[in-house]
């Protein structure tokens, strides 16, 4: 996503995001990972158009996303009584954190 300047906004809140490990595995193994739940909140999301792609034209923009500097997918807001304040951000290094 970060090479080709693609930003995924909206990502649902109880949905793994990828590289996130379950604790059930020993490795990630991609859409495998989800749940049947996850898989349907996350088909729902893109049906409804609720999960958006945005393009980063700026060249100084794309740099950014590349170096982890800005996030490559930008979660959802976590909803009123979640433990959380913050939605989920992933950087394209890897790095998960909650400053969404």
């Amino acid at each position: 996503l970060a090479k080709h300047g693609y930003v995924l906004q909206h990502y649902p809140e109880n949905v793994l995001m990828p590289g996130e490990r379950r604790a059930t595995l020993s490795k990630s193994k991609g859409i495998h990972d989800l749940t049947l739940r996850e898989r349907q909140i996350f088909a729902d999301a893109l049906k409804n158009n609720l999960l958006t792609v945005k393009t980063i034209t700026g060249k100084d923009a794309r740099a950014k996303l590349v170096a982890s500097r800005r996030p490559v997918i930008v979660g959802e807001a976590p909803a009123p009584d979640s433990n959380n304040r913050r939605g989920r951000r992933w950087f394209a290094n890897g790095r998960l954190d909650r400053r969404g």
